[in-house]
């Protein structure tokens, strides 16, 4: 009886690491950080028009954040991109939709915030705060 409540520990502290790694789908992963990039790459973009107005520190730390490399570090370590905090199909769908409405929306319009009235951007921001 001893082992067997052994066990059963095991597994549900395996059953719990299992779950904060999220689900393993190589594909979205692949295009998920594609996406981010683009993302970044839109961002910096739009940002390099306003540089000569902006701090130097601040210049350099937003720079930084914006980097490929940096930028897709981030988005490892979200819900979206292991695929937690909702349903798969809603994350992946949100943040597909999202994005597309950030790469076809004018740098003015996002630095006025228009993402915070797209619904899909929402919807997105919700699930990347679940903890």
């Amino acid at each position: 009886m001893r082992y067997l409540a052994v066990i059963i520990l095991i597994l549900f502290q395996f059953a719990n690491c299992k779950k904060k790694k999220g689900i393993d789908a190589t594909e979205w992963k692949d295009e998920s950080l594609k996406i981010t990039s683009r993302i970044c790459e839109k961002y910096r973009s739009c940002a390099d028009a306003s540089w000569p107005g902006v701090p130097d520190k601040l210049k350099e730390f937003t720079k930084s954040r914006l980097d490929e490399a940096n930028c897709q570090k981030e988005f490892r370590n979200s819900n979206a991109y292991r695929l937690l905090g909702g349903d798969p199909k809603i994350i992946i769908t949100s943040y597909r939709e999202c994005s597309e409405k950030i790469f076809s929306a004018s740098c003015e319009a996002l630095k006025k915030g228009v993402i915070e009235t797209i619904a899909a951007c929402n919807e997105f921001k919700k699930i990347q705060q679940v903890n």
